[in-house]
């Protein structure tokens, strides 16, 4: 039987405080040869590199890594060994981009725009617009992630739920019906299940939108985003041969050696359904998110007004001399 030599660069640990052994089982069911740790720089990717090394299975690759955030989303980024934690530019949070990037170039590492099409505060594409995200990918030679599997199986996740099925089913047969028409309930069932439709849609898209830009990257990445060690290895690259280091890998990778990159379809369980926490931690996340924006928006018109406020203050309070007025 042929052995496929799997990849899956982008998971976590310490955020959801894994258990390494637990981690590395997940590893293991899913048959991956090589993954890699991408811890955000928030949660010590360092400490989580070496918990994992510690008790890391012989048969198995690991990939030094980090998901850095900077001023234009987050960034995956890969390195030979564990030196890659020691650049200190990289752990710093909302880091300029362009300067990441140059970091990236000057000490030799593999970069890639994380989920580029993800959602705003750590979108790439969100952040600067396509236009831009392009330029900079060119300028910097970075690759970007092709498939992310957070976003990938998202509808899977949500939709495949019981709970969502028999809340979106409840929805959708009291917009059909006459008797939710007394109630005047019968538009609001509609718009409700309109916007589950649509949030459906808008999950596709984001997926279609990245494999798309990640046709135009110097190279692409592939990764579960896992947070849970249920979820690694549902989103995988594979190679063409196994590589003989960390080295060499990032030498394949940089070089597009790969015969596959998308969802792991060679997965008895490509897909796990989420669980009622995660969904709502993940909703918490988006809501955070949000919240986050707009009490910075109100921050700063605040601000403004404040500093407009007090100018008028200064214009009311100033002395207009009057013409023709003789000075005393």
């Amino acid at each position: 039987m042929k052995k496929h030599i799997l990849v899956d660069l982008h998971t976590h640990l310490n955020e959801k405080k894994i258990s390494p052994q637990k981690w590395w089982d997940a590893v293991l069911e899913k048959k991956l040869s090589i993954i890699a740790i991408t811890e955000h720089v928030e949660y010590d990717p360092k400490d989580a590199y070496e918990k994992l090394l510690e008790v890391k299975p012989k048969n198995v690759m690991l990939i030094p890594g980090m998901e850095c955030k900077t001023t234009a989303g987050h960034l995956l980024v890969f390195g030979k060994d564990i030196s890659v934690y020691d650049i200190a530019p990289l752990q710093k949070v909302n880091i300029n981009v362009e300067k990441a990037l140059e970091v990236v170039n000057e000490n030799n590492l593999v970069a890639s725009f994380a989920h580029p099409y993800g959602y705003k505060n750590d979108s790439t594409t969100n952040q600067l617009g396509e236009k831009e995200s392009k330029r900079i990918m060119k300028k910097y030679k970075v690759g970007s992630e092709y498939y992310n599997g957070m976003l990938g199986s998202a509808n899977g996740f949500i939709f495949g739920t019981q709970w969502v099925k028999k809340l979106y089913n409840f929805f959708d047969f009291m917009s059909k019906s006459e008797k939710a028409k007394t109630f005047h309930i019968q538009k609001k069932s509609k718009n409700i299940k309109s916007k589950l439709e649509i949030i459906s849609l808008e999950t596709f898209e984001r997926v279609r939108k990245g494999i798309l830009f990640g046709q135009e990257a110097r190279y692409i990445t592939v990764g579960s985003d896992a947070h849970y060690p249920r979820v690694i290895g549902t989103a995988v690259l594979e190679l063409k041969k196994m590589p003989k280091n960390e080295k060499d890998f990032l030498r394949m990778l940089s070089n597009k050696e790969i015969l596959w990159a998308g969802p792991n379809i060679y997965s008895r369980k490509p897909v796990d359904k989420l669980k009622k926490k995660e969904l709502l931690e993940g909703l918490k996340y988006v809501t955070k998110n949000k919240l986050k924006k707009r009490m910075k928006k109100k921050k700063v018109t605040k601000s403004v007004k404040k500093k407009a406020k007090a100018i008028k203050q200064k214009i009311k309070n100033k002395k207009i001399p009057i013409k023709g007025r003789k000075k005393k």
